[in-house]
């Protein structure tokens, strides 16, 4: 499950419990999008506990994709799917909006 929610210039993607491939599918879309539109895009994944990997495959297409509170496991999926040098990965929510 997943909620988007719209901050000024940032749209930030809040994963919860597993991630299947069709709802990281969706976040690919959702996020290519906000980007197209010159936003900056964060999925937050510290409440995830599981994702599919070849979902994760998805996220490396997406140009400056943000994602933060990973666990160590899940960052493993991440880079396991191929988006690992994709995918830039921050602590929390708020390093990853203040990144330049």
């Amino acid at each position: 499950m997943y909620e988007t929610r719209q901050m000024d210039e940032v749209t930030v993607i809040r994963g919860v419990g597993e991630l299947t491939r069709e709802e990281l599918a969706s976040i690919a879309r959702v996020a290519a999008q906000a980007r197209a539109q010159g936003r900056t895009v964060v999925v937050d994944l510290k409440r995830v506990t599981h994702l599919h990997y070849a979902g994760a495959a998805l996220l490396k297409a997406i140009p400056g994709l943000r994602a933060a509170g990973a666990t160590r496991y899940v960052r493993d999926l991440v880079h396991a799917g191929g988006a690992g040098g994709h995918v830039e990965m921050f602590a929390d929510v708020e390093a990853a909006i203040r990144a330049a």
